[in-house]
């Protein structure tokens, strides 16, 4: 549990600002995050760059309880393996595949035996992609992404307006059954299925895409291009311009600071209300998930972090709160707000702090740590259960929203955001 993620800068943080010995990144997304997060161009499963810079190491009973753990293998249990690859290698008519790609399909067969679509395995260029998609930037289609299995298919969660699925014509809720030609239920995991779609900027991906409503399927095709995400963007509305509106589109580094800079110079005295927008955003670093938070809160619990043996850990606001009480605030959410963004959204929500206006969220509540191997290669795990303040899972549920509003492809497509203006119209009336 003491390893490096990296070996480079990756950072870890402890709740006095203090960097510790070992560094460690947990992540609290999901694969269908790291498709949001890295926009296709590792894939949407890890769904929900859900990751993060953990505040503190693992409780040394917790530690003790996983070396004392009856799990481990021995050397003993992969005899049958060892029997198993030297016959191939013996009698094995054809060309094999290097020693390196059968290590890498040994491990992903291990993982797959998990249930656990979280549980993951990059290679070395795949992982490099994903460390780059944290500052923000990525080379991908742009659509944030889930595994229907059920439909041998890939689920389109939320395709990001403006970006190169988008422009194609992707809408929410498509499924792709195949990609140039392959068919997706021959793939055994999301990942795989995201190795395929993503790739560099300017070429082309063919999709083969099967939308409710029509008959047949269709294909389209989709320009990969270098995405650049602002993380936060803000507006003014209202009549005298007294509401204030931020949009945070992902928990990349330092996005706790940039949103603090931004609401330090729209919150004027001027401001009535402030509607923070969480829609589409597939989360990111849990470090920043605090960080967040502690804009909106203060000395206020943000989340319960609970592992396998019972033991857990509790995560406060851990600065003065920006944002005044008195202010009133509403969130935006829908099914693309996952990770980090249900961490923020139900510890304002159990606080009592806003109000959620829009759709239910993804439902991303399990937490990762990647490891990274000696050949630089990504093995992120499943290590834990998040909860909020209230002790409420959203995994597999998500958040339910205090008003529920729908916005349809449609709506979107005339720029019409009828959520945006039910919460306009919450913080005028109150009601």
């Amino acid at each position: 549990m003491g390893r490096n993620v990296s070996r480079n800068a990756l950072t870890k943080f402890n709740i006095e600002g203090q960097a510790p010995p070992r560094q460690r990144l947990k992540m609290t997304g999901c694969i269908a995050l790291l498709v949001a997060a890295l926009m296709f161009s590792i894939g949407s499963s890890f769904g929900f760059l859900v990751g993060r810079m953990s505040t503190s190491d693992l409780a040394p009973s917790a530690v003790a309880a996983a070396e004392e753990s009856e799990r481990a293998l021995v050397p003993a249990d992969l005899d049958v393996f060892w029997e198993a690859m030297e016959l191939i290698e013996e009698d094995f008519y054809g060309e094999l595949p290097s020693s390196t790609e059968r290590s890498y399909g040994a491990i992903r067969g291990v993982l797959e035996t998990l249930d656990d679509d979280n549980t993951g395995f990059l290679t070395p260029q795949e992982a490099t992609s994903f460390l780059e998609s944290i500052q923000g930037s990525f080379e991908g289609i742009g659509a944030f992404v889930e595994w229907a299995e059920d439909e041998g298919a890939v689920r389109i969660v939320e395709p990001f307006e403006d970006q190169p699925a988008w422009n194609a014509g992707i809408r929410r809720g498509d499924l792709i059954i195949a990609v140039n030609g392959e068919d997706v239920a021959d793939l055994s995991n999301l990942t795989e299925a995201i190795n395929r779609i993503k790739g560099p900027s300017g070429t082309d991906v063919l999709l083969t895409v099967r939308r409710e409503g029509l008959d047949d399927p269709f294909d389209v095709s989709v320009t990969r291009d270098r995405i650049e995400v602002p993380v936060v963007e803000s507006e003014i509305y209202g009549d005298d311009d007294e509401f204030a509106y931020v949009h945070l589109q992902r928990f990349s580094d330092d996005a706790g600071a940039k949103l603090r800079d931004e609401l330090a110079v729209l919150l004027t005295d001027n401001i009535k209300g402030l509607i923070f927008d969480l829609r589409g955003n597939p989360g990111g670093l849990l470090r920043e998930a605090i960080q967040v938070t502690s804009v909106f809160l203060e000395e206020e619990r943000v989340l319960i972090e609970r592992f396998s043996d019972g033991t857990e850990e509790i995560y406060d606001s851990e600065s003065d709160a920006l944002v005044p009480e008195a202010l009133p605030l509403v969130v935006l959410v829908d099914k693309g707000s996952a990770s980090a963004s249900e961490i923020v959204a139900g510890a304002l929500q159990d606080a009592g702090r806003a109000r959620l206006v829009g759709e239910t969220t993804f439902g991303k509540g399990s937490v990762q740590l990647p490891h990274t191997l000696s050949d630089e290669s990504l093995l992120r795990v499943t290590i834990a259960r998040w909860y909020t303040p209230d002790d409420r899972s959203i995994n597999g549920t998500g958040l339910e929203p205090d008003i529920f509003v729908e916005r349809t492809n449609e709506q979107r497509e005339n720029d019409e955001d009828p959520q945006l203006d039910r919460a306009i119209q919450l913080l005028d009336s109150g009601d």
